[in-house]
């Protein structure tokens, strides 16, 4: 009975979502603007959440998705936070930084020049298709 229990309770860990298996906040921070403010508030309020849940002996995922005119936050030649981004993720190396593949492809059109995308982001196909699958696996959303 205990095995058959034991087996039936890894079964149902694998059918929940990796969220659910996960007990720690999850917060999805979205950028989609190019002011300076906006992002680097986006980039504190990462440090932020991190710091205060320390204090409280806990931790914190947190993914910062950028598209529209935010995507700029990564694009090397673009970006006014590009030595705070880089100052976050040494401080905090698993804050997860995600780029719009869609927007990143306009803004490159739009320049008519290939773009460098700062190391420490990531490019996925679509920012709003990202959050939407953050929400669905009930991140916490929050916007500068």
């Amino acid at each position: 009975m205990r095995v058959l229990a034991r087996v039936f309770g890894i079964l149902f860990a694998l059918a929940l979502p990796a969220r659910a298996q996960d007990a720690r906040p999850h917060v999805a921070i979205h950028v989609d603007s190019r002011d300076a403010e906006v992002m680097t508030e986006a980039l504190h309020n990462a440090a932020n959440l991190i710091e205060t849940l320390r204090k409280e002996a806990s931790s914190v995922a947190i993914e910062i998705v950028a598209n529209g005119p935010g995507t700029s936050m990564f694009i090397d030649s673009l970006s006014p936070v590009k030595d705070e981004v880089r100052r976050i993720l040494a401080t905090y190396p698993d804050v997860v930084m995600s780029a719009c593949a869609v927007s990143l492809a306009h803004t490159e059109d739009a320049m008519k020049q290939p773009l460098t995308i700062l190391p420490e982001a990531r490019i996925i196909p679509s920012g709003a298709v990202r959050i939407m699958e953050l929400e669905e696996q009930h991140w916490a959303y929050l916007k500068p």
